[in-house]
């Protein structure tokens, strides 16, 4: 698979609110299961189960067996460096269209 294939796969896996939650959620506790999942966002085992294995074909997470429970961790923390760039190309957005907005209203008076 070539590069722009596996960059597109990891982005459509993240591109869902269920599966940035369920990131997140890794993030601050490490590492957690299935059922932890649904009590956190409220959403059935079937629908947490189906965003798991999405997150785990993209390479994001990787799961190993504690008993009967299946436990989910970050593979690669450097998922949240990604998201972190995300979250300063959007605050810088917003900044810029605040300063649009303030620079029409100067022009206006």
């Amino acid at each position: 698979m070539n590069l722009d294939l596996l960059r597109l796969e990891k982005l459509k896996a993240i591109s869902d609110q269920t599966r940035l939650e369920i990131v997140s959620l890794l993030r601050h506790g490490g590492e957690l299961c299935a059922c932890d999942f649904e009590k956190k966002i409220n959403k059935s085992q079937s629908t947490i189960s189906r965003h798991l294995k999405k997150l785990e074909i993209a390479d994001i997470i990787e799961s190993r067996k504690n008993g009967v429970k299946v436990m989910y961790k970050i593979k690669d923390p450097r998922i949240f460096k990604l998201l972190a760039l995300l979250d300063n190309l959007i605050k810088r957005e917003q900044k810029y269209e605040k300063i649009l907005k303030i620079q029409e209203n100067i022009l206006e008076v």
